[in-house]
């Protein structure tokens, strides 16, 4: 049997929000089994609470979105993703302010300061989402289709017209291990003129070098580099990983995504959620992650 997770300690983290480049807490706390993901405006009076449940989230350019219609939280898919990743089921995310700080623009500092937590073991089985029939949503050229399938397994392909990227496609099967190794580092990357402009405008009030690979007409300007030839794609699962753990529980299909967006993964989701084609499922299977639990090597 696989069984629920959650962390084993409190875990602070502060960054900067690159819509308001204004200094952001976050603070994460265990919870108990069946408990779900949970968010928390921190910084508002009665401190408003927002399951994580893809009626609440909404897909944007360029980002991911909780909202219940009053309070919102932005840019929440890069710490969806890392929890998705990682195995996390049951969490309380504190926010003060209105966005999710980027870091780097990867998942990377979320893994890194949930490892050092580390990870408790809750006595309930796994609940997952389970892909009844197949499904596919195109939104101009970016298309996403869903497939039966007995593990979670991603193909992404991008396409951009830029020396360093043009077309590049990954195929990912997730378990913690590959996500760490293969994922959990790709950046968020963007275009020097697009961030100047936006920044003009007052829409990326904090976005740097720091937290995004930055490109102009020929190369990239981040004096460090890519991490891999292929991180842009593998941002892109990263992306993936986050807006599908949208759904509050883990989906088990084949999920193809090409040229797709954040707007394109959420209303595909919504689509499967409200047709009836997922199905609730408790994980029962002995599976690799679970005997690494039972000999307490928790990666």
């Amino acid at each position: 049997m696989e069984y629920q997770r959650t962390i084993a300690k409190p875990v602070s983290l502060e960054g900067k929000g690159v819509f308001t480049n204004k200094t952001i807490k976050i603070e994460l706390y265990p919870l108990f089994e069946n408990e779900g993901i949970i968010f928390e405006r921190a910084d508002l009076p009665d401190t408003p609470r927002i399951p994580l449940h893809i009626d609440y989230v909404i897909g944007a350019e360029g980002s991911t979105v909780l909202s219940d219609g009053k309070v919102s939280i932005y840019l929440i898919e890069h710490l969806l993703s890392a929890l998705h990743g990682l195995g996390i089921d049951n969490l309380l995310i504190r926010v003060y302010g209105e966005e999710i700080p980027l870091f780097d623009g990867s998942a990377l500092y979320f893994v890194r300061k949930i490892r050092e937590a580390g990870f408790r073991i809750l006595p309930a089985p796994r609940r997952k989402y389970r892909l009844l029939k197949a499904f596919s949503m195109e939104n101009g050229k970016g298309r996403i289709t869903f497939l039966p399938s007995r593990e979670l397994r991603i193909k992404a392909k991008i396409e951009f017209s830029h020396p360093l990227i043009g077309t590049q496609e990954c195929i990912y099967s997730h378990n913690p291990f590959h996500y760490l190794q293969e994922i959990s580092f790709a950046r968020t990357f963007g275009f020097k003129d697009l961030l100047e402009e936006r920044k003009r405008k007052g829409i990326l009030k904090g976005g740097d070098f720091s937290n995004a690979i930055v490109l102009d007409e020929e190369g990239i300007l981040n004096p460090e580099g890519l991490r891999c030839k292929d991180e842009f794609v593998r941002h892109k699962v990263l992306d993936l990983m986050g807006d599908l753990y949208a759904l509050g529980l883990p989906l088990v299909a084949e999920v193809q995504a090409e040229f797709s967006g954040h707007r394109l993964h959420i209303e595909a989701l919504k689509s499967l959620y409200k047709a009836g084609l997922l199905e609730e499922f408790e994980e029962r299977a002995l599976t690799f992650l679970c005997i690494l639990n039972k000999k307490r090597a928790l990666f």
